[in-house]
């Protein structure tokens, strides 16, 4: 089996969400962290205090390729482009991901997945986990970490809704790194799929949307 088709779960990483496929950075080892990289502070279990602000936030517009690939759903995030931060052991970062349907028509069962680009993946572990909350103050609950260097928006997908015309939907994830994960910054996807989709199916698969943003381990203290 060839590298880009193995997946690899690690023991500690778990239920999230993802998939890649548009990347804002490509995989660099322990010595290529951007050295300005800081570490996102974790909110408390009450709402994230930037919630508001970003949910008030206008919906962007679908792009034209976005259009051409079929998309419904604009998904976006509240980190600059520099993405989130955690350290071996330390606290959480935490990031806010809002859907919106750009129809006029109901979306059933759009489900979040969750995918990390990884260079290593069967051979090592990244010691991440994630978890995830539907906004504003949900339970916090175990999301599963997919793995991959292949494109696999479906495996790991959960927490179905459907999605009113126009209609916004907030969730919020945290990651944390075990004490001996590995440094170094990988793309997070992070994908709106349709729950019932036919992953053997390309057409079944259209109609979701899709964002990036760089995940950084930084090195040990």
């Amino acid at each position: 089996m060839s590298r880009r088709n193995r997946r690899f779960r690690a023991a500690p990483v778990v239920p999230v969400l993802l998939a890649a496929s548009a990347l804002l950075v490509t995989g660099c080892d322990s010595h290529s962290d951007a050295p300005d990289a800081k570490e996102s502070p974790a909110p408390a279990d009450g709402p994230h205090p930037g919630l508001e602000a970003f949910h008030a936030e206008d919906c962007p517009e679908l792009t034209t390729g976005e259009k051409e690939n079929g998309n419904l759903i604009t998904l976006t995030h509240d980190q600059p482009e520099k993405g989130v931060a955690v350290r071996p052991g330390g606290a959480p970062a935490t990031v806010l991901v809002k859907l919106c349907n750009t129809t006029d028509r109901p979306l059933p069962g759009i489900a979040l997945s969750t995918q990390l680009e990884w260079s290593d993946a069967g051979e090592r572990s990244p010691g991440l986990k994630a978890e995830r909350r539907e906004a504003p103050d949900g339970t916090w609950r175990a999301a599963e970490l997919v793995v991959a260097n292949d494109h696999q928006p479906l495996t790991g997908a959960d927490a179905p809704r459907d999605l009113a015309p126009g209609a916004t939907r907030v969730v919020e994830y945290r990651f944390r790194a075990a004490e001996d994960a590995p440094a170094g910054a990988r793309p997070l996807t992070i994908h709106a799929v349709r729950a019932d989709a036919d992953p053997g199916d390309n057409e079944e698969m259209r109609g979701g949307g899709t964002s990036s943003l760089p995940l950084r381990v930084l090195p040990r203290d």
